[in-house]
């Protein structure tokens, strides 16, 4: 098994070796070539003949390294001011390229997340309901949004950052921390709810400055 999907089945040995190197490089990549091929296919699904143009494929990888570079980095300076405030950990170079490591190796399953959101929202069945929010598969409590007209969209974006994918991230996140950085259990828990927080927020954030239309796109 490659080394950056260790951390969805055996999450254990990835944090071993994290324990004695910050590795960032390979699950960098990986999620920075899982988004790529999302964005592609979402821009050629109906012709692929077009999508092996040049541009059809300069686009889709410029906007996915910008994409995953910023998250990775922002969430990751989100996780490193949560660890000193809520943990009480040192501030150095060394912590913060430990947390990015850890950070982007847990990122691999929100990738998975996002390409199975990508093959379900297409699915003949899934067509056949109105989504809480426009191609989003609702995999956590905004499941019981579906069907609902026209629902609040502030609640279906709390709601929608409960999925499956985003918990399991979420998990993978804190036993890493408590493996890594010896924090308490509690500890980790608390410090990886936070940075989902601040995650939530800044969505219904941008929403709200864009005027709460439903049609915006969120990308969890």
């Amino acid at each position: 098994m490659l080394f950056p999907f260790l951390i969805l089945a055996e999450p254990k040995k990835v944090f071993e070796r994290l324990a004695t190197r910050s590795r960032w490089l390979a699950p960098l990549i990986t999620c920075t070539v899982g988004f790529f091929i999302i964005t592609w296919l979402a821009g050629c699904w109906t012709n692929i003949r077009d999508g092996l143009r040049l541009w059809s494929l300069l686009g889709p990888a410029i906007a996915s390294t910008l994409f995953v570079g910023m998250a990775g980095v922002g969430s990751t300076a989100a996780l490193y001011a949560a660890c000193r405030v809520i943990g009480g950990q040192r501030s150095d170079g060394q912590m913060f390229r430990s947390l990015f490591s850890l950070n982007i190796h847990c990122a691999v399953i929100l990738v998975l997340g996002e390409l199975m959101n990508f093959l379900l929202v297409r699915a003949p069945l899934i067509q056949d309901y109105n989504l809480p929010l426009p191609n989003r598969v609702p995999l956590g409590l905004d499941l019981l949004l579906l069907g609902v007209k026209e629902p609040n969209i502030y609640l279906t974006i709390f709601l929608h950052g409960t999925s499956v994918f985003v918990l399991w991230y979420l998990a993978v996140l804190a036993a890493g921390l408590k493996y890594t950085t010896g924090l308490s259990s509690a500890r980790s828990a608390a410090i990886a709810a936070t940075v989902w927080l601040l995650g939530v927020g800044l969505v219904i954030g941008i929403v709200y400055s864009a005027g709460g239309g439903t049609m915006f796109r969120v990308t969890m």
